[in-house]
């Protein structure tokens, strides 16, 4: 097994995949500490980037995954090559060695893609990409847990608002949630994790203060964590690892009732703070209603 190290990880790399490890060092960037390890199927890799870069900056390697691989991509970040693991970094003294390495990965991937018998599973490779639950993360906020069934999401923090400090903490089953959302602090914008429940959505307008599906991050504090429990939450959802649900109802849908009163009761919540009109909530509750 080959092995390739950079500034923040190592890569050991054989034929079939590519195992990653992150120091967890103070200048090792917080997603990469937090996510610790992960792997990569050759045959995920779709192309492979290689930046000589300078003497003082030194050389840059990034994989390209098959499309739906690469959870980091798939929330809309495919410029920000600092927040993936799929970049490595190193001294301009071991350039050579590193592009050979990303010579030998390009030709081991178009083997491994040209060999395979069955297409790449992408949630499988996506998986890869994750954490293991148990996760938790914590802003100026509060903080957001994963277990692997349910998100917690609480506001105990003390740049918490005063309407989410009353509210203290909400949690959300896997089954309920569509998918996570992440975006990053922009100057002095807040960044935030925000959980999608199937079936709600909530008014573009809405301020964070009031919103009580996110956790805000303000400056780096928190932001690459809470990016890391974006892609493990979806990377679950689209595993169909949720837990176990109820004999399945008959009727027009398979929705089970558990799921659906209780995205009654979150519309119930949304109507009571004034988030949805009279007509919204009661055609919402009506539609889900006959699911049943």
């Amino acid at each position: 097994m080959e092995e390739l190290r950079g500034h923040h990880g190592t890569w050991r790399i054989d034929d079939e995949t590519i195992r990653i490890r992150f120091g967890s060092g103070r200048k090792v960037p917080a997603l990469f500490r937090s996510l610790g390890s992960c792997s990569v199927p050759m045959a995920a890799v779709r192309e492979v980037d290689f930046d000589r870069g300078s003497r003082k900056h030194g050389w840059r390697l990034r994989l390209r995954l098959v499309e739906g691989a690469d959870p980091y991509t798939l929330l809309g970040l495919p410029g920000r090559d600092a927040l993936t693991p799929l970049l490595l970094t190193g001294p301009h003294e071991s350039e050579l060695l590193a592009e050979y390495y990303s010579e030998q990965v390009a030709a081991s991937a178009r083997l491994a893609r040209e060999t395979l018998s069955d297409p790449v599973d992408a949630r499988e490779v996506v998986r890869g990409l994750a954490a293991r639950p148990p996760l938790q993360v914590r802003t100026a906020e509060g903080s957001a847990a994963f277990d692997g069934t349910r998100v917690r999401l609480q506001w105990d923090g003390w740049l918490a608002s005063t309407a989410k400090q009353k509210e203290k903490s909400r949690d959300y089953q896997l089954s309920e949630i569509e998918t996570a959302h992440w975006y990053p602090p922009v100057d002095v914008t807040e960044g935030y994790l925000r959980i999608v429940l199937r079936g709600v959505t909530i008014p573009e307008a809405t301020a964070l203060d009031n919103d009580f599906f996110t956790l805000a991050s303000h400056g780096t504090r928190g932001s690459e964590e809470t990016l890391l429990m974006a892609v493990t939450i979806n990377a679950h959802v689209a595993a169909g690892e949720a837990p176990d649900r109820p004999a399945a109802i008959t009727g027009a849908a398979a929705d089970d009732g558990e799921a659906v009163f209780a995205k009654i009761r979150e519309l119930g919540r949304l109507h009571a703070e004034g988030l949805l009109t009279d007509e919204e909530f009661s055609a919402k509750k009506a539609e889900l209603l006959d699911r049943l």
